[in-house]
């Protein structure tokens, strides 16, 4: 699509989707079986699969209580269609935030993966594949590690004189997951000397951001990780205002994953489920600019 003419809607506050400036495109995630956390998710047309993994291995000597979890990324399709980016940069761009915001957040400690200190501990992995790319690959890997994780149950574990002994399909059990930390991305444009922040941008909206800004938030209103690689700077009032905005889409949010795992634990059979959409008051149809973003939230 004609960059001209997404900017020609963009200074007439219009988004080529019809979204808002800070609303995010629709999520729908399909559930495999529960065991596998087997979860493909839809950020619009962006599209993910994940699967999680468990197996039991020697702990790092320097850290004997602590295992092991590890994310692994297929961006295959992006080289396939012909991606302007470095598949390579980008991929270890995201593998190393989700790791940064799931270790670093405690969300999964590590510690909990123990099973006899010094001797065996349980090393989970996480496997990502890209199917098909409509942009802000961050939030839909990130959110489908996230769920894939919640979804998993590994075998449950009992340590005897003997060893450590395995009861495979007799009890299941969820990892220890403390908090659900959430990712939210913004792409920052200049557009006639007036910054316009979207959220959620689609693949032609990457195309001429001037750079981005990723939150991870949790409920408890704590900011887990910001992650802004390069790009355009961002004036401080106007992060301030986008980190008040996101940690009020924090509680929704959670709520709406938190519901959405509920209902289907347990289920031995695939199942799809629709989340919502984020959507602001109607002053926000106007593309966000620098003084309404401070005059939207500053009532």
């Amino acid at each position: 699509m004609n960059s001209e003419f997404i900017l020609e809607q963009l200074a007439l506050g219009k988004r080529i989707d019809g979204r808002d400036p800070l609303q995010q495109r629709m999520i729908q995630c399909h559930f495999g079986p529960q065991s596998t956390g087997a979860v493909e998710l839809s950020l619009g047309e962006t599209r993910v699969f994940a699967t999680t993994s468990a197996s039991i291995t020697t702990p790092n000597p320097i850290r004997p209580s602590e295992g092991f979890l590890k994310f692994h990324l297929d961006l295959q399709v992006l080289r396939d269609t012909g991606f302007m980016q470095n598949p390579i940069k980008l991929g270890m761009e995201i593998e190393k935030y989700i790791e940064k915001v799931i270790k670093g957040s405690k969300a999964l400690d590590t510690e909990s993966l123990c099973i006899l200190s010094g001797k065996n501990v349980w090393t989970i992995d996480v496997n990502l594949a890209l199917i098909n790319n409509d942009g802000n690959l961050i939030d839909a890997m990130y959110l489908c590690c996230i769920l894939s994780l919640q979804h998993f149950r590994r075998p449950q574990v009992s340590v005897s004189l003997q060893g450590v002994k395995i009861e495979i399909e007799k009890r299941l059990v969820p990892l220890s997951i403390h908090h659900i930390p959430l990712s939210l991305t913004y792409a920052i444009l200049e557009l006639n000397q007036q910054t316009i922040l979207l959220q959620d941008p689609c693949l032609e909206e990457e195309a001429i951001q001037n750079g981005r800004i990723t939150f991870s938030v949790n409920i408890y209103n704590d900011i887990c990780h910001v992650h802004k690689p390069g790009g355009s700077p961002i004036n401080i009032s106007i992060l301030q205002q986008l980190t008040t905005v996101t940690l009020m889409k924090s509680k929704p949010y959670t709520e709406e994953i938190r519901n959405l795992l509920i209902n289907n634990k347990g289920f031995p059979i695939e199942k799809t489920v629709t989340l919502f959409k984020f959507e602001l008051p109607k002053q926000t149809s106007d593309a966000i600019q620098v003084e309404q973003l401070e005059q939207l939230y500053n009532q």
